[in-house]
């Protein structure tokens, strides 16, 4: 799996238990805790899920995540179980 969509698979994960997991906001410490990578890194990778429709950020009291439809979908596609 692409390192972009271990991030994705990551977001889904902190969401997943959520009823509607696409409204759930995600902040960054909740990422970094269960990645081993810069938070740079990190940042180059959301912008790239950002730019395919996976995910939204928004800047909000600090960065805020969610994971789209599209984004669940995409790992649907990859074979991970949602």
């Amino acid at each position: 799996m692409e390192p972009r969509y271990q991030i994705l698979h990551t977001i889904y994960e902190i969401v997943k238990h959520d009823p509607e997991p696409q409204t759930y906001l995600c902040r960054p410490r909740e990422i970094i805790l269960r990645q081993f990578q810069d938070w740079s890194i990190i940042q180059q990778y959301l912008d790239l899920l950002e730019k395919e429709e996976l995910v939204t950020t928004k800047q909000l009291d600090t960065l805020v995540i969610s994971i789209t439809r599209n984004g669940i979908e995409k790992l649907k596609e990859q074979g991970i179980a949602v």
